[in-house]
């Protein structure tokens, strides 16, 4: 084996390594811990998403491990032990185990506040806003609306990055990987780590 061959190995190896140790176990009822021991272990590959609810526990496991490689500006935050809001827009597609769970949690020095909010409500206090399929004829009229915002979108329908949305989900062979338009990400004032970078899809928004 070449040196740089090994050095590529052992690179991808700690980059993997890196990730695991920076997620957060949630300990939750024995029906959803083998679907986060998954997260845990296998963070970089993508995950099988064949059974059942099972793809939206890993996506809500996901939304909470992006905000240890997302940077907000401190002007984001009323005061520095605020809450971090991640605000799910329309219909909830989550466990509300999970969601009860995740809320125990906290990204350095804020608490996690878990929201269920309305398509008119107004987004730009959230620094997530997750908008489900089911709000996909709202996605670009949302996105719109945070233009100015330090808010990470994320979704989960084709094109949502494209149409200026950070990060989106995609399943491609029953597998889960995501996407980040890292120019969008800029726009918003938020610092994406390179090894969530590298775990993702970049995404070129097309000449305006």
């Amino acid at each position: 084996m070449t040196n740089r061959l090994k050095h590529f190995k052992h690179g991808g190896l700690d980059r993997r390594r890196h990730f695991m140790a920076s997620i957060d176990s949630l300990i939750i009822h024995r029906g959803l811990f083998l679907i986060l021991v998954l997260v845990l272990w296998s963070p970089s590959q993508a995950l099988s998403v064949n059974e059942g609810n099972s793809e939206y526990m890993v996506k809500l496991a996901f939304l909470y491990n992006f905000t240890k490689f997302v940077e907000w500006p401190s002007t984001s935050y009323q005061n520095p032990g605020a809450p971090l809001a991640i605000c799910i827009v329309g219909d909830d597609p989550f466990n509300q185990d999970l969601e009860m769970e995740l809320r125990t949690r906290t990204v350095g020095a804020h608490p996690v506040d878990l929201k269920r909010s309305k398509t008119s409500d107004i987004l730009t206090a959230c620094h997530i806003v997750f908008i489900p399929v089911t709000e996909k004829n709202q996605a670009a009229r949302i996105v719109s609306g945070l233009k100015g915002s330090s808010t990470l979108t994320v979704g989960e329908v084709e094109g949502f990055a494209l149409q200026g949305g950070i990060i989106n989900f995609m399943i491609e062979d029953n597998k889960l990987h995501f996407e980040v338009n890292t120019l969008a990400a800029e726009r918003a004032g938020l610092k994406i780590s390179s090894k969530l970078l590298s775990l993702a899809k970049i995404v070129r928004e097309p000449a305006r």
